[in-house]
Order: structure tokens, then C-alpha cells, then sequence
């Protein structure tokens, strides 16, 4: 007789008892060991996000630092234009400007014909001192034995061709410390200035 009774065929019944302490220690290290990795792949990720972090913010230093010295730069260089170059470039320019104008006048005086019609002028009583010439005007500096030598002189102009063309409207006499007499004669050019 049959001291056991059995209540499932002999098929159905398993191989092991599923629920053994051997099992139960493998599955705690299989899972002790998943978060292991889990936790050893974050903090790697987490030191690589750190040194990202470092790099931009070392990068992030270095392009303030720069965009400072080129704020620098600019304030130079603004410093530099106000310095009253900008004003004297303007001023070289008018004056060339200018320059260029009176150059291109067709009716200009020049300094080597007066003075050689000056030379042809009697000179009696007269000493010539300074001839100033700028474009059409004219201003003749010298001085007198008498008064009325300057106009005498005067009237010998019309025989030059430099001097002809002028009308000059001002006279000035003064008698100097020594009893000389100084004279200035301007163009009516330079008189209406």
C-alpha cells in the first residue's frame, strides 16, 4: 500500500523547488549588480556633465574677457577720433581746398612779375619793404623821403602789366621815431575785405 497519495501526476511536478536560498542570493547580486552599473553609468554622465560645465564656464570667462579689452579698444579708438585729428583733417582739407580754388584763377598775380615791374618803376624818394600777394590782392609795404613821392610812384604803375589792373583804394602814412615816413598801399581787393 501506498504511503504517500499524490494529487497531480508525476509529470506536472517540478523538476526543483523554485524558492531555494541559493536562488534568492543570485537574483539579490543579479540586481545588486544592474544598480551597480546604474549607478556607476550616472555618476559617469554626471563627472562628464561637470567637466562640460567647467570647459563653457572656463570659455564663458574667456569670452567676457575679451569682449572687455575689446570694449577697451573701442573706448581707445573713440578717445583717439576726438582728439582733434578728425578737426585738422578738415581744416588741411579746406585749405588745400582753397588753395586749388585761387590756383585755378586765370587772373592771378604772381610775385616774379610784380617785383620785375616794380623794378622798372622809378624809385625816387621810394624804398620798397614788403609785397604781399594772395590771388588778386596786393599789399605794397615801404617807406618815403616825402609824402608825395608815393603818389608819384603811383602813377608809374600804370606802365607795368602786373599792376595796371589794380585799384588801390587805401593809403596809410605814418611818420616813424626817426622822421622817416612808412607807408602801406592795399588793393581795393584787400580794402574790401
Amino acid at each position: 500500500m501506498k504511503q504517500r497519495i499524490e494529487f497531480y501526476q508525476a509529470v506536472l511536478k517540478p523538476a526543483q523547488d523554485p524558492a531555494n536560498l541559493g536562488l534568492l542570493w543570485r537574483v539579490s547580486l543579479a540586481i545588486v549588480l544592474v544598480w551597480g552599473l546604474v549607478f556607476a553609468y550616472a555618476g559617469v554622465n554626471q563627472y562628464q556633465l561637470q567637466q562640460q560645465n567647467m570647459a563653457l564656464q572656463a570659455a564663458v570667462q574667456i569670452g567676457e574677457q575679451d569682449a572687455e579689452q575689446l570694449r577697451s579698444a573701442l573706448a581707445e579708438l573713440k578717445a583717439r577720433q576726438d582728439d582733434g585729428t578728425k578737426e585738422q583733417v578738415e581744416q588741411t582739407i579746406r585749405i588745400r581746398q582753397d588753395l586749388l580754388q585761387l590756383l585755378n584763377q586765370k587772373n592771378l598775380v604772381s610775385y616774379a612779375n610784380t617785383l620785375n615791374d616794380l623794378a622798372h618803376i622809378p624809385w625816387q624818394g621810394v624804398a620798397l619793404q614788403g609785397l604781399t600777394l594772395r590771388g588778386k590782392q596786393m599789399v605794397l609795404r615801404g617807406a618815403a623821403s616825402q609824402a608825395s613821392a608815393v603818389p608819384a610812384w603811383i602813377l608809374g604803375f600804370e606802365q607795368s602789366a602786373s599792376l595796371n589792373g589794380h585799384r588801390f583804394g587805401q593809403l596809410s602814412i605814418s611818420q616813424d621815431t626817426e622822421g622817416g615816413l612808412n607807408f602801406s598801399l592795399y588793393s581795393s581787393e584787400v580794402a574790401d575785405e
